[in-house]
């Protein structure tokens, strides 16, 4: 075999020799450069490669790093199960916009914005069970950067997907016009939404295409809207909007840890009915060759996604 060729130790292995010297200073007593010891504190070597500096309390605050890619998951999950339970042509995809308002309305619009969301989809919740409509709701918010970047102030836009009738052959249960009256109700808790006009501040549509993929396009605006500092200006606590029954479906539904494990062990060894296709993930490495890292492989859908029952069951809370 050339010396081109041959496998080469990993590069952990050849280094190791580089530890003997911090070793011999841990032995030594010398802590000097493992931690900084500020000036006017005693060195006590008890607490090795720790710093007698205090923890900064400074945190971040919710949603300042915009929809994580945990919540994306678990939105445009959310909107494929609204589509696979109630029929995507059954769905409305509803957009609800701000008049342009004075600088301290708009800051208490923003103030209140979690509490405004909230009102918003209880409203449309309780048109729809008035007419023995049951629904899930998904949705996000986003930024209008053209807006801010037009008049230098930061608008939120609110985008909701639900079941807006009950079957193929209904009329949608609420008219735009119902629509813009919840919207100027639940703002006008906060500012005097007399003062100003609402005639644009609502669009509702069908869902023509896959709903997962309406929210994703907003949803991709969301996750990255750090531009020129804007979430350093305002940015909402809650990126996204899901029911506690979607989000319990979702936890109980998304596999890890041992069980995902076992279920793969099993899955390799003996075929197992709801598994469509499986196979290994390889990597190749000089120092390692070959070896698996993993599986992938998808579940049929009747295994994975709830049904009708699963969102509405009869004897629990939706």
């Amino acid at each position: 075999m050339s010396h081109d060729k041959e496998i080469q130790a990993p590069q952990a292995l050849r280094t190791v020799s580089q530890l003997d010297d911090t070793y011999a200073k841990l032995i030594g007593g010398d802590f000097s450069s493992l931690r900084k010891v500020p000036t006017g504190s005693p060195d006590d070597p008890g607490y090795i490669g720790l710093s007698d500096e205090a923890i900064s309390p400074i945190r971040s605050k919710r949603g300042s790093k915009g929809i994580n890619p945990r919540q994306r998951d678990l939105l445009c999950w959310g909107a494929a199960t609204l589509e696979r339970v109630y029929n995507r042509a059954n769905l409305s995809f509803l957009t609800y916009t701000l008049p342009d308002l004075s600088p301290e309305h708009l800051e208490a619009v923003r103030a209140n914005w979690g509490d405004i969301v909230n009102r918003v989809q209880l409203r449309i919740k309780e048109k729809l069970n008035a007419q023995d409509i049951k629904t899930s709701i998904v949705g996000c918010t986003e930024l209008q950067l053209e807006r801010y970047q037009d008049s230098g102030e930061l608008y939120p836009h609110l985008h909701l997907v639900f079941r807006g009738r009950r079957d193929n052959h209904s009329d949608w249960a609420i008219k735009p016009h119902q629509f813009r009256q919840i919207w100027k109700r639940c703002v006008g808790k906060f500012i005097p939404s007399e003062s100003y006009s609402w005639a644009a501040s609502e669009n509702v549509e069908r869902v023509r295409k896959s709903v997962a993929g309406y929210l994703a396009k907003y949803v991709s605006k969301c996750a990255s809207k750090n531009d020129g500092n804007v979430l350093s200006i305002w940015h909402p606590k809650d990126w996204i909007l899901v029911g506690r029954r979607i989000r319990q479906l979702y936890e109980s539904m998304s596999l890890a840890g041992e069980y995902i494990s076992d279920m793969l062990s099993e899955i390799v060894g003996s075929w197992r009915v709801g598994y469509g296709y499986v196979n290994g993930v390889y990597i190749n490495t000089p120092s390692y060759g070959e070896r698996r890292i993993g599986y992938v492989g998808w579940l049929r859908e009747e295994i994975h996604y709830p049904n009708y029952s699963s969102l509405h069951p009869i004897s629990g809370s939706t």
